[in-house]
């Protein structure tokens, strides 16, 4: 067994080794066609030691002078006060209503809670989240729909009209 393997190695090595292969080509022309580039070394000899002088005092107060004008600069800057009829809210919804309509009534109102535990799941969905108080929301949020009924199916239809849509909330 020891014999065929190196018979096999040594006939690999001759084929291997073989005048009939193709050799690669280099182009020794373009190789000595390039230029010689100078040998760069350090400088020989005495070289004058040149003196850096460092006050670390008066780095001090100039940092402390361009920090002062940059505060003082910031300061105008102030924040956006954004008046209140200017914002828009989200009309009025088509549902029932919790009475009194307070966030705790919301939360409670059996009719709510009734349908979020019962809705369908839609084809093509998972159910990630029932009766929740909140909603998923990532960066890919696109827009919203007012709908007059609780209908996970019927978003689920308004998100496959969407490009990129692949998720939605639905909200009493």
């Amino acid at each position: 067994m020891r014999r065929n393997v190196f018979a096999v190695a040594a006939l690999a090595s001759l084929v291997s080794a073989s005048p009939l292969q193709k050799r690669q080509s280099i182009d020794f022309a373009a190789y000595a066609a390039q230029p010689t580039l100078p040998d760069v070394a350090p400088p020989v000899g005495a070289v004058s030691a040149t003196a850096i002088s460092y006050d670390p005092t008066a780095v001090a107060s100039s940092a402390a002078a361009d920090i002062t004008t940059a505060l003082s600069v910031s300061a105008v800057v102030q924040k956006r006060v954004v008046a209140p009829s200017s914002c828009t809210s989200n009309p009025t919804g088509t549902g029932p209503t919790a009475s009194p309509d307070t966030p705790s009534s919301f939360l409670s109102y059996s009719a709510f809670t009734g349908a979020a535990t019962n809705a369908a799941t839609s084809v093509g969905y998972a159910n990630v989240l029932t009766n929740g108080v909140g909603s998923l929301q990532d960066s890919t949020y696109m827009t919203y729909k007012m709908l007059s009924s609780y209908n996970p199916l019927a978003c689920a239809e308004f998100c496959q009209t969407n490009q990129g849509c692949n998720t939605f909330n639905v909200c009493e």
